[in-house]
């Protein structure tokens, strides 16, 4: 049964995972690896919305290194529902991309984003917190949404979003939206209580945001009006592989939600349904049951004297002696080691091993 027979649902799955080297690689990104179970992460995304949508209004947008493999992981999807990107531009693109062709289709489509790479522990919850947010865009079309979750630490790598005035059933005016703060910001607004991250999953009318983009993106949305002219057409592919080159690089927040924002055209719903953006090591660990020392292992794991570890392994067993908060992570051709704080750092690697030569290891 789904939600309602114009909700269209589009997942973004075009990252190239580079803080989870050495596992994840530019031909094999952490999106399409099952990381925290049997299903890969695009899988287990896809399978949570067949609550919300039918097959048929599943879309996967994806560079095109991947489109091969992203039909072979989603057999039940049509093949023209996979989108393919010549090159990345950023989550603002993607999104203007999808918008486009979906009004094509359906000038009065309501539409769902999603990453393809998180981890929802409790799928219910965060399944009826966007019915009632998608019920309230249904009567406020001009509004964009978006899912908040509660923080548990100060990230900086995650927007802030503040409740405003209460609209509708759990449902608020965002009063406040801050991309990616500093750390001594971030922590400010933890501590408050007043703020909720911002999740990545957008709801809207797909006419509206093409409208934000129009007002808040227009250099974007001018150099993509071909392919709101020629949605349904079969060569569109052409004009998308003609076009994407020389667009410019943006995120969808800094790009439309954050302007958005500060005219109140942007509603929050929040939610706590254990969601892990799994965007790096260190998120890895939280999702892992740990042991009496806070050790936490896939794979093999001999712990003395040690604690807070990540042990990841393919195929060899991981001893630690006398560590503590620390990551390691085996490969067949490659061994991370580091401390979990700097987790972040790891998409750094790639730069290095450019610089040495080591494209094979990428």
């Amino acid at each position: 049964m789904y939600l309602t027979n114009e909700l269209y649902s589009v997942v973004m799955a075009g990252g190239k995972g580079t803080r989870f080297w050495p596992l994840s690689r530019k031909d094999n990104p952490k999106q399409l690896l099952a990381l925290t179970g049997k299903l890969t992460m695009l899988q287990a995304t896809v399978d949570r919305l067949a609550q919300l949508s039918s097959p048929e209004k599943i879309f996967i947008v994806t560079g095109s290194d991947f489109y091969d493999e992203v039909g072979r992981q989603l057999p039940q999807l049509p093949n023209k529902n996979i989108i393919s990107e010549p090159i990345g531009r950023n989550t603002a693109p993607c999104i203007a991309l999808a918008a486009m062709l979906i009004e094509a289709k359906d000038p009065n489509a309501m539409m769902a984003v999603f990453p393809a790479d998180h981890h929802i522990g409790k799928p219910d919850k965060l399944i009826n917190t966007i019915v009632k947010l998608v019920h309230t865009i249904d009567k406020n079309p001009d509004k964009l949404g978006v899912i908040g979750i509660e923080p548990s630490l100060p990230e900086t790598g995650y927007g802030y979003i503040k409740l405003g005035e209460l609209m509708d059933d759990n449902t608020y005016i965002v009063e406040e939206f801050t991309e990616k703060p500093d750390y001594k910001v971030a922590k400010k607004y933890f501590e408050s209580n007043q703020f909720f991250w911002n999740s990545g999953m957008f709801f809207w009318k797909a006419k509206t945001i093409l409208e934000k983009f129009e007002t808040y993106m227009p250099e974007l949305f001018n150099c993509m009006k071909p392919l709101r002219a020629n949605g349904e057409n079969k060569d569109i592919y052409k004009t998308i592989t003609n076009i994407y080159p020389g667009l410019p690089s943006e995120s969808i927040d800094y790009g439309v939600i954050e302007p958005s924002s500060v005219n109140k055209e942007v509603i929050v719903a929040p939610c706590n349904p254990q969601w892990n953006d799994v965007g790096s090591w260190r998120s890895m660990y939280d999702l892992l049951d740990s042991d009496c020392n806070g050790n936490r292992s896939v794979g093999k794991h001999i712990s003395i004297n040690s604690s807070g570890v990540l042990a990841y392994s393919s195929k060899r067993v991981i001893a630690t002696v006398g560590i503590e908060n620390v990551v390691v992570v085996e490969t067949e051709d490659a061994i991370l080691v580091l401390n979990k704080d700097k987790a972040q750092d790891v998409r750094s690697i790639s730069d290095q091993l450019k610089k040495e030569g080591l494209d094979q290891l990428l």
